[in-house]
């Protein structure tokens, strides 16, 4: 067996003091509650209600809401019986309206017709008894002859139709009968109709008699036919209203000569006083047709009843309703009933009770013969309009605006801000406008509930619809009437309460936080100005379409947009287009300022200023920006290049003033020596010198001569297949002497490859004669001088490094150009045209000549091509 453990269990008291307590204690206890079920409620029944209190203290504001408005409409609903009282008042009876009395006269037609029958024991149509017919046309009465004769009308159309001599202007009324003396139509033609089913045989017999009279043309035959047509249909749905007729009011039509009459009521009804009468209208007829309002008329209004009648006689009349009476004036009679008296009554008890339901009728004018039947039972009468006279709009939205006041203005218990803490109560304004308007559209469900609650009718019509009892549905809508007025009325506490903030924050601070057209605005005004800066600064350098189908699109949805709207569509399209003129010239203005910005830049640029900074936003012209740039540094580089070139020839003056007066001036002064008594060795002396200093003045002139020809174009160059590596080996070879001179040692490192160039032999030897004689003039003595030939591909190169004796201050870039030579002081003997004339007569060949100075590391590097299948 298992020893049971003393189980404890600790428990913290409300000060955090901890307490155990023995499991057994514990159960002792429970035992001890259970026998105490009165207390457990009370400790139950206080923990509902703190709840309760938590909610409330968590929304006042709603509870608070909810008990205003259940009060507000436990009060309103108090008024139910003066509102009721009062509304009796303005209550009018379905029966007196123009409608109704007008569908109880034309009714009188349907009477009349059963009376005639009755009197004469036959069965007539109505248009037998309404409609008299000149005896020559009475056959059009008849349908069957009436369908013919229009068949026989079309088949005469169609005869004449091949018949030109025969035109509708010559023939008279009687154009049937011309017809057939014309031969149109004929016997043969008429047989043939009545073989193919067309015609009847009668017609052929009266074809040959020449009986009846058949001359209607077609306009008279169609007017004719569609007035009898319609007659008939006028006829058939008062026939159809009948028994809701003879249902719902009692009548008697009877004639005033014989006494004969027919009605729906008993002895005991005919005899009933007017006093018992809820409604009671009569129609005298006398012998012409003329109608007149009998005396006793009852009714809720008399004055009413008589007018409406009046105008039902005056407007509802056979002939009105016929059609055309100049057309039928000619050719038939519209018959009135006479001598009779019509009278349709409805008692009180009838129409209290109404058990069976009850029917007010109503006619339409000569165009539309359909009639329509409302309803109504004791439980279903429309008596809202009463309602509305007694002012109860108006106090409806009175008591609307005093709650919502009480939301806006009432201390709401706690300190509580619904407003600010709860998400429904923070609505955007939009939205809750929309709510209020909602509110305000529910006034007239709210108020036809209240007409209905307040009159009995809404009891009665759930009582009649549940199947339950009268107290049980009146406690029923009082539910829903209380109910659903505690929901209207809180809803415009609601309001109130939202309106709440519009105080705390202000109107502009609420509109910037709670409109969300405040902030839809802003984002579509930046959407447009960006729209709009796309096209400002559209790049012109690019296809535009895209853009235009763009702006063409948006001005497409705009137009459509404004095209859809049913109202106001001109007023809209004038705004459209004065807003589209305002971004119009601003856009043009715009791009003015920005040209104008353009032209300035230029016309200065143009005057000389190549420090132009353009800092304004240049829009669609934007693009240019680069291009003024690039327009500045080209000129800035052919700026720089003259005056490179004015300096070039600055130097060029001193250069040459230098180098050809210094040989010029040895020249002279040993001429004037030798004028001089002077010893044979002393002339052979002077002579040699001559000769040397002629040789030099002379090599001058020719390297400028060369120079001038490479720079000029005008060189002619003699193509032949020359071995590159083996003319710099001769090259070196030949220059050996003055190589040695300078005391330099010459390291070759060539490829042993033959590679044959395309070039001019002399002016190659040339190019590599002058870059040798520059080592031999500048190098450093005693120092290496490496020659590198190499082959890549199809690129030969061919490099010459040396140390330069002097520091070379000269940039690379003007080395390779006229009279700069690398010793600035000009103590070595040169024309400083040695290195131009290289890289020009490389350039003509296709080649490249590049210097580079790293220290006192001079290096000259050519490069050369070799064609494609050559080697």
């Amino acid at each position: 067996m298992y020893k049971r453990a003393d189980i404890h269990v600790c428990n913290l008291g409300r000060k955090g003091m901890g307490v155990c307590m023995d499991f057994n204690q514990e159960k002792e206890q429970m035992e001890v509650q259970k026998e105490l079920p009165e207390e457990n409620n009370i400790q139950r029944s206080s923990s509902e209600k703190a709840i309760v209190r938590r909610a409330y203290r968590s929304r006042p504001w709603l509870y608070q809401g909810i008990a205003i408005s259940l009060v507000a409409a436990m009060i309103f609903s108090c008024f139910y019986g003066v509102f009721r009282s009062r509304a009796k008042e303005y209550e009018e009876s379905p029966l007196e309206t123009t409608a109704n009395i007008a569908w109880l006269y034309q009714s009188c037609y349907l009477l009349y017709r059963d009376l005639y029958n009755a009197q004469h024991e036959e069965i007539l149509d109505y248009t037998d008894i309404y409609l008299e017919m000149d005896e020559a046309y009475s056959w059009i009465l008849d349908e069957k002859q009436r369908t013919e004769y229009g068949i026989l009308l079309n088949l005469v159309e169609e005869s004449r139709a091949f018949e030109e001599y025969l035109s509708q202007s010559s023939l008279d009324e009687n154009w049937l009968e011309d017809a057939i003396q014309q031969g149109i139509l004929d016997e043969n033609l008429i047989n043939e109709y009545i073989a193919g089913g067309s015609l009847d045989s009668s017609w052929l017999e009266r074809y040959r008699d020449g009986s009846g009279t058949y001359n209607l043309n077609r306009e008279a035959y169609s007017g004719l036919n569609e007035t009898i047509v319609n007659m008939e249909t006028y006829f058939a749905n008062l026939e159809a209203g009948f028994k809701t007729l003879n249902n719902s009011y009692d009548y008697i039509i009877e004639d005033r000569i014989t006494g004969k009459y027919v009605t729906n009521m008993s002895v005991d009804d005919r005899n009933r006083s007017a006093e018992a009468q809820y409604f009671q209208l009569s129609f005298t007829f006398d012998s012409l047709g003329n109608v007149s309002i009998g005396d006793t008329i009852c009714g809720k209004n008399e004055s009413y009843v008589r007018k409406y009648a009046n105008e039902a006689i005056r407007e509802s009349s056979l002939a009105g309703l016929a059609g055309d009476t100049v057309l039928l004036s000619k050719y038939v009679k519209i018959r009135q009933p006479v001598d009779c008296t019509i009278t349709f009554a409805v008692s009180k008890e009838a129409w209290d009770t109404r058990n069976g339901g009850f029917y007010v009728g109503t006619f339409a004018s000569n165009t539309n013969y359909e009639f329509d039947i409302q309803y109504y039972s004791s439980y279903y009468n429309d008596y809202i309009h009463a309602y509305y006279e007694i002012g109860l709009p108006g106090i409806l939205l009175l008591c609307m605006l005093f709650m919502a006041l009480l939301g806006l203005l009432l201390p709401i218990p706690h300190h509580a801000k619904p407003w600010k803490s709860e998400k429904m109560c923070a609505l955007s304004f939009e939205l809750l406008f929309g709510i209020g308007i909602i509110i305000f559209l529910l006034m007239m469900p709210i108020m036809a509930l209240i007409g209905n609650v307040a009159s009995g009718q809404a009891g009665g019509a759930f009582g009649e619809y549940l199947g339950i009892p009268s107290k049980a549905a009146n406690l029923l809508v009082g539910i829903i009437n209380l109910t659903a007025l505690m929901l209207f009325f809180f809803s415009c506490w609601y309001i109130g309460i939202c309106t709440r903030a519009v105080k705390e924050l202000g109107l502009r601070e609420y509109i910037k936080q709670r409109s969300l057209i405040y902030s839809f605005f802003p984002y579509m005004k930046r959407k447009a100005l960006d729209v709009y800066n796309s096209f400002s600064h559209m790049d012109l350098t690019r296809n535009a379409n895209r853009g235009i189908i763009k702006l063409l699109l948006v001005n497409g949805i705009v137009l459509f947009l404004i095209s859809c709207l049913w109202y106001g569509g001109f007023a809209i399209t004038l705004v459209y287009s004065l807003l589209l003129y305002l971004v119009l010239r601003k856009y043009i203005s715009q791009l003015q300022k920005r040209y104008g910005i353009l032209l300035k830049a230029v016309d200065e640029i143009a005057e000389g200023n190549l420090n132009v900074t353009i800092n304004e936003d240049l829009g669609v012209f934007e693009p240019f920006r680069e291009q003024i740039f690039k327009i500045q540094d080209g000129l800035q580089k052919a700026v720089d290049v003259e005056v490179k070139s004015q300096r070039m020839k600055v130097e060029l003056v001193t250069n040459m003033s230098h180098d050809l007066k210094t040989p010029l001036t040895a020249i002279i002064t040993y001429v004037n020596l030798l004028k001089e008594d002077i010893t044979e060795t002393q002339r052979r002396e002077y002579l040699a010198i001559l000769e040397r200093k002629s040789l030099r003045l002379k090599s001058l002139i020719e390297d400028l001569f060369e120079f001038s020809k490479a720079n000029s174009q005008n060189i002619t160059l003699n193509i032949m297949d020359v071995d590159i590596m083996n003319l710099v080996k001769q090259v070196a070879f030949e220059m050996s002497d003055k190589i040695d001179e300078a005391g330099l040692d010459v390291r070759m490192n060539l490829t042993e490859e033959k590679l044959i160039l395309p070039l001019d032999n002399q002016k190659t030897y040339r190019i590599f004669e002058n870059l040798f004689g520059n080592i031999a003039k500048y190098a450093l003595t005693g120092t290496r001088v490496y020659v590198n030939g190499f082959r890549i591909d199809d690129t030969v190169v061919i490099t010459l490094k040396n140390i330069s004796a002097q520091e070379i201050t000269v940039d690379t870039s003007e080395l390779t150009e006229r009279f700069v030579r690398g010793d600035t002081s000009r103590n070595t003997e040169g024309s400083g045209l040695g290195l131009a004339i290289a890289k020009s007569f490389t350039e003509l060949q296709g080649g490249e000549l590049s210097l580079e100075v790293d220290g006192d590391l001079f290096k000259v590097t050519t490069t050369w091509h070799i064609l494609p299948g050559r080697q």
